[in-house]
């Protein structure tokens, strides 16, 4: 069915090319940048249609793989039929994706799923930093997923939907954690960010150790890149797409990056505790930044480390013993509630209502109004459940039959219970609906 799709929708991909271009994600204003320069490609923008755009990239372009635009339902769960699907393209030399979203009536986060694929004799391959010389492309094959989180889709066209293997560890987290939501992901990507020492994944794209390409903007993002790369070198897994799968379900097991599958897929090789002290730091210095290292495109190397540096700090972080579940953040409650809404009986408001605004300067876009599970618990409580009702994503409903007049709605928000990384205030907002 994938291989169908991909198929179906070649020319369109073929079609559609990254540029520069006017994009709208809520809080963060969305952008595609490159070292130093924008980004750039041979065809302008589509002149119709809402599309989502992004980079996928292992620390080096992630090309001709399969992306797929997935809805989440009101539970929190992905929609996996492919036949629900919201948009397909595929990704550029590259890494960059553009996908035109068909549902004009979706309206919810979007699961961006990108998938290995060999079609027509054209092989989904990465650029992999720690054999950017001896084996620059890594085949990434139909087994091999990656997965990032659009928020909220309210059609805008969007941009900066990254994609890593980082961001495929948030979302699998997520799912283990109870589903997939907006708050879920922006929780999940800056416990990931944190875990690796980098402290935010979702919307950074690493530069590209593997010269292959890429629009990278983030320096330790790529050497986090390159030491997860150097530690799969390092334990004799060949594809390190392979490697990245294993992450992937090590996260969805239970949560952890502790190697708790046993193997790493497709192989007979032990999947390590990414957890334990000195495994991701020694690859990184002692190995892909020793100096003899001819896989290493840039320095500086192990022996020009200034102390103090980013890099230094880097290296510091990922030779301690970490534990993904040990930190407690307190959110920044910044909740945009609408005082008062008018509706005509049989009409629906679609709210933007959405707390933990930022959490130490990092968005995290936790929206009430997403649908799924969140580190933040909405409560709504209208007053007059007949006459004004709040359905899955936030629509506030006056239905049919409904008596015109004034009823409100009382929101509670609080850090949800039954969970331990999230503390904050807990606060209840009265929004007035008229009915007419």
């Amino acid at each position: 069915m994938r291989a169908r799709l991909a198929v179906s929708f070649v020319l369109l991909a073929l079609a559609l090319a990254a540029c520069d271009g006017d994009f709208d994600q809520r809080v963060e204003v969305a952008r595609t940048v490159a070292s130093g320069t924008g980004s750039t490609g041979t065809t302008p923008n589509p002149s119709s249609g809402n599309f989502v755009r992004g980079t996928v990239s292992i620390g080096g372009a992630v090309r001709n793989a399969l992306v797929m635009l997935r809805p989440v339902l009101a539970d929190g769960s992905i929609d996996l039929d492919d036949g629900h699907s919201l948009g397909v393209t595929v990704t550029f030399n590259n890494g960059i994706y553009q996908a035109i979203v068909r549902d004009k009536t979706y309206r919810g986060p979007i699961v961006v799923e990108v998938r290995g694929q060999n079609v027509a004799g054209v092989q989904a391959q990465g650029g992999n930093p720690a054999t950017s010389q001896s084996s620059q492309l890594h085949d990434m094959q139909s087994g091999h997923v990656f997965y990032g989180l659009l928020p909220y889709w309210n059609g805008k066209n969007a941009g900066d939907v990254a994609i890593t293997p980082l961001t495929t560890c948030a979302v699998m987290r997520g799912l283990f954690l109870g589903g997939v939501s907006a708050g879920m992901y922006g929780m999940c990507t800056r416990n990931l960010g944190d875990f690796f020492g980098i402290g935010h994944t979702r919307t950074f794209v690493p530069y590209d150790f593997a010269r292959t390409g890429s629009f990278g903007d983030h320096e330790m993002y790529a050497y986090v890149m390159a030491a997860l790369s150097q530690v799969a070198k390092n334990i004799g897994v060949t594809n390190v797409f392979d490697f990245y799968e294993g992450m992937s379900r090590d996260c969805l097991d239970d949560g952890d990056l502790n190697g708790s599958i046993g193997f790493v897929p497709n192989t007979g090789i032990a999947m390590p505790d990414l957890s334990a002290a000195n495994i991701l730091g020694d690859a990184l210095f002692d190995d892909y930044l020793a100096v003899g290292n001819v896989e290493r495109v840039r320095g500086p190397d192990n022996a020009g480390i200034a102390a103090g540096s980013a890099l230094d700090q880097l290296i510091t972080a990922l030779s301690a013993a970490r534990d993904i579940n040990s930190p407690t953040y307190t959110y920044d409650l910044v909740l945009r509630v609408p005082g008062e809404v008018d509706l005509d009986v049989g009409d629906e408001f679609a709210s933007r209502i959405f707390a933990m605004e930022t959490l130490g300067g990092t968005g995290l876009e936790s929206y009430g109004d997403s649908g799924g599970p969140s580190f933040v618990s909405y409560s709504f409580v209208s007053s007059s459940p007949l006459n004004v009702t709040v359905l899955p994503f936030g629509r506030i409903s006056a239905p049919t039959g409904a008596t015109p007049g004034t009823y409100t709605l009382t929101l509670t928000v609080s850090p949800a219970p039954a969970q331990t990384l999230i503390t904050g205030p807990t606060q209840v907002f009265t929004i007035t609906v008229h009915v007419r």
